[in-house]
């Protein structure tokens, strides 16, 4: 897989992302929010995207845990398996009382290795790559992935 970044004054970076097969997805993200996504076929005639879709922000982001494995993370089958070994994914609850209640994620200060994937509120959409400015609350699950000894060590300070 091959990905090229460019910078769109006034307007805001295009991702092209060409993939074994030489077809293309060209990610355009705008300084709104907005997201396009076009998709090129491999030997494709013309300029114009097989397929085009419109994405805001929000569900960018959904789009975004669902193929980062945070909403479903498939059974890892021989070398990815190895690789995998070593990182986990770990789902930690705001308990009543918890110092996490209240928090902005900006001021986690997860430890190197460690990354907040998403925040799980009852009976509200999944947040998946909250921003520093998210509010944690009672009741909250964060998905955290990384090293193991990284989440660990988050797990301790928490």
């Amino acid at each position: 897989m091959r990905v090229e970044e460019a910078i769109l004054p006034g307007v805001g970076r295009k991702y092209t992302i060409t993939v074994q097969s030489g077809d293309r997805i060209v990610i355009v993200v705008h300084h709104s929010g907005k997201r396009e996504l076009q998709y090129f076929e491999a030997g494709g005639e013309g300029d114009e995207p097989a397929m085009a879709l419109d994405l805001t922000d929000e569900e960018a982001r959904e789009l975004g845990a669902i193929l980062a494995g945070v909403l479903f993370h498939p059974e890892a089958v021989g070398d990815t398996q190895s690789k995998l070994g070593q990182k986990v994914i770990e789902w930690i609850k705001v308990l009543p009382g918890s110092k996490l209640a209240g928090r902005r994620v900006g001021d986690l200060h997860l430890p190197p290795g460690a990354h907040l994937l998403a925040v799980d509120r009852p009976g509200a959409p999944l947040i998946p790559n909250p921003s520093p400015d998210t509010l944690l609350e009672t009741g909250d699950t964060l998905v955290v992935a990384g090293s193991r000894e990284a989440v660990e060590a988050l797990k301790r300070t928490l």
